[in-house]
């Protein structure tokens, strides 16, 4: 049998008190869940979830390339209104969502 060794973590209690429940209704408990991660991380060589700062899949860059796209398929242009939000948003001077609340409060 492989020796075994303690690894110990602090958390909230309300994290710990929530993922047990969700654990029990899995048939898991915190043990094998760690177990299970940390074998993860040394198969996949990383963690084995996204570690990220971004929001969403797409850069505000690419999601201003892929609106442009979509519009020059469709046969329709920005107004200089448009185009100046969109270079806010390039700048990072307004958030994409600011931005698209923006325009749904105009619709």
């Amino acid at each position: 049998m492989e020796n075994m060794g303690i690894v110990q973590a602090r958390t909230p209690e309300a994290l710990k008190d929530n993922a047990n429940h969700i654990l029990e209704k899995l048939g898991l408990n915190m043990s094998t869940y760690i177990n299970m991660a940390l074998n993860q991380l040394v198969i996949q060589e990383g963690i084995p979830f996204q570690v990220k700062l971004s929001n969403g899949p797409y850069t505000d860059s690419e999601k201003i390339d892929e609106v442009a796209a979509t519009l020059r398929i469709e046969g329709m242009e920005l107004n200089e209104k448009d185009i100046e939000m969109l270079r806010d948003i390039k700048k990072g001077n307004l958030s994409f969502a600011k931005a698209r609340e923006k325009i749904l409060n105009e619709v």
